[in-house]
């Protein structure tokens, strides 16, 4: 898995720039935080696509625990 300071710097700013106001359900928090994730200029492609599985798995593993979100 592709660990580093700046994928988890990524993931980090995504989750601290959720308005959780607006944002205001699992699927919409993560619609966003992907959007942020692509926009980011310090990742590369590759470190995109592993931050985006990363993501995905935080968002499923909160679609369980949550018993939310849109069903698969």
């Amino acid at each position: 898995m592709f660990m580093n300071k700046k994928f988890n710097a990524a993931i980090d700013r995504a989750h601290a720039l959720t308005d959780f106001n607006i944002h205001n359900n699992i699927h919409k928090q993560d619609e966003f935080q992907k959007q942020i994730i692509l926009a980011d200029e310090s990742l590369s492609k590759d470190g995109k696509s592993e931050a985006i599985r990363e993501l995905t798995k935080i968002y499923d593993s909160n679609k369980v625990v949550f018993n939310n979100g849109t069903r698969r």
